[in-house]
């Protein structure tokens, strides 16, 4: 049978939204006291009830706990269940998203096989997670200070990168534990090169001006997603430079950041602006990214739904002390396997400290305004036909499946999800770093994303 939450999620995952309900309930449990509660008031759907948008500025939010309603009624004020009689016909006959069965919308749970927390936060003493599970890489680390810093909650983080070829702390990732401790003058212990142990424990989130050099082509993007949503929730603005890769490998490079994560971001209700001063690649760095924000940000669920309609494709390489007839050659290898999209192709020469090259697919949803970004990064040895193969191959595949972010946009979404409470999405990939960021982002919020597989290659996750 179903519960309440299961027919307001089945509702909002078929329409992309409650607006066009209504639910009856007894105010404040008053016998004969019936009020009616419009669909579009609804901004959180949880396990105990619904959660509605402040009725005045500054007010804060109203819960109604289930046992208070009466009915949910649909857009012609068709009963869709009713407390006499549960759950009518014609809710449970409702059609679901194109291609979904309705026993897929249940799912299979995916559970994570491994402990993040070591030990739960307590009156003894904090939060202490286990460095090396899951991915056991640099994500743990900058997942649990960016919470550690927007909940204000120390942690310790034990065997650090324990299983990789070097274990510890990278530069890489002593920047991002410098760059969290400078904003909100965080105690620190064990911020060391290869230190293998950290103790972090925040204070305020300090709005301002903050400058941070990597001092290699150390990624840019990484230490800016560790302290941008934080800054966007401190109180007043905030301008922070970072210098370093701005195209690396294995990590977000600017377009994706600009043209997929901060639309989003922006959405759940960060108000933050990035401006690309110079670009850098691997090993010579010298770029620069400067990010703002107005502050005093509040997070709002981000409900993304399924895809409706890719636009033209934009596709774009650069290259920096190389000839541009790399990157040409990678345009026409990816558009030779896009064939039938609709294409906007351009090459650049762009001026940098070093040589590189970065390739970039830009698919933008018309219908949901859901931007997804596929990129390659060229390196020495590896021909430029295949950069531009696996970036069209990802983005099929990802178009395929019908799912609402790809990858690594997945993984990266949770956190804004997680600070605002509630939000929902698919996806065709859940990686190993997202399953772990389902698990750290738990022992901070004590909120727990549940991620299920659908058929077709999918996953959804919600919270």
């Amino acid at each position: 049978m179903s519960t309440l939450r299961d027919i307001l999620n089945r509702t909002r995952w078929r329409d992309e939204g409650l607006h066009a309900l209504q639910i009856d309930v007894l105010h404040r449990g008053a016998p004969g006291d019936r009020r009616v509660i419009a669909g579009s008031r609804v901004v959180a759907v949880r396990s105990g009830g619904i959660e509605l948008a402040a009725e005045s500025e500054g007010a804060d939010p109203v819960f109604v706990p289930y046992h208070r309603f009466l009915a949910i009624r649909g857009p012609e004020g068709e009963p869709l269940w009713t407390k006499e009689h549960g759950e009518a016909a014609t809710a449970l006959a409702a059609p679901e998203p194109a291609g979904h069965a309705p026993s897929e919308l249940a799912g299979e749970e995916v559970l994570a096989d491994f402990t993040v927390v070591l030990r739960g936060a307590s009156g003894d003493g904090p939060l202490v997670l286990d460095g090396s599970a899951g991915e056991g890489g640099g994500q743990i680390l900058r997942t649990a200070l960016t919470l550690s810093m927007a909940t204000a909650t120390p942690f310790v983080l034990e065997k650090i990168r324990a299983g990789r070829k070097k274990p510890g702390l990278m530069r890489q990732h002593l920047t991002c534990v410098k760059a969290a401790a400078a904003i909100c003058d965080a105690d620190v212990e064990g911020a060391t090169l290869g230190s293998t142990r950290l103790v972090f424990r925040p204070k305020a989130v300090t709005a301002g001006e903050h400058a941070v050099d990597i001092g290699s082509a150390g990624a840019v993007a990484l230490v800016l997603q560790t302290v941008a949503l934080p800054l966007a929730m401190a109180e007043g603005p905030s301008r922070i430079t970072v210098r370093g890769g701005t195209h690396a490998l294995w990590a977000p490079p600017f377009p994706f950041l600009a043209e997929a994560w901060l639309p989003l971001v922006r959405r759940a209700g960060a108000a933050l602006d990035l401006d690309l001063r110079n670009p850098g690649f691997y090993p010579a760095g010298g770029g620069e990214v400067v990010m703002s924000t107005a502050g005093a940000a509040t997070m709002a669920p981000l409900h993304l739904g399924e895809q409706r309609a890719v636009g033209v494709l934009e596709l774009r390489a650069i290259v920096a002390q190389l000839p541009e007839g790399i990157a040409r050659r990678e345009l026409a290898a990816a558009a030779e396997l896009l064939t039938g999209h609709r294409l906007s192709s351009a090459s650049e020469t762009v001026r940098s400290e070093g040589p590189g090259n970065a390739l970039w697919l830009v698919a933008r949803d018309e219908g949901t305004g859901v931007t997804n970004v596929f990129s390659g990064i060229g390196d020495v040895g590896v021909r430029a036909e295949l950069i531009g193969e696996d970036v069209a191959r990802a983005f099929l595949a990802w178009q395929a499946s019908g799912a609402s972010v790809e990858e690594h946009l997945a993984d990266q979404v949770m956190l804004p999800i997680a600070l605002a409470g509630a939000g929902s999405y698919t996806t065709n990939v859940l990686s190993l770093h997202a399953r772990t960021n389902i698990e750290v982002i738990a022992a901070f919020t004590g909120r727990r994303l549940r991620a299920y597989r659908l058929a077709g290659e999918r996953f959804r996750v919600e919270l």
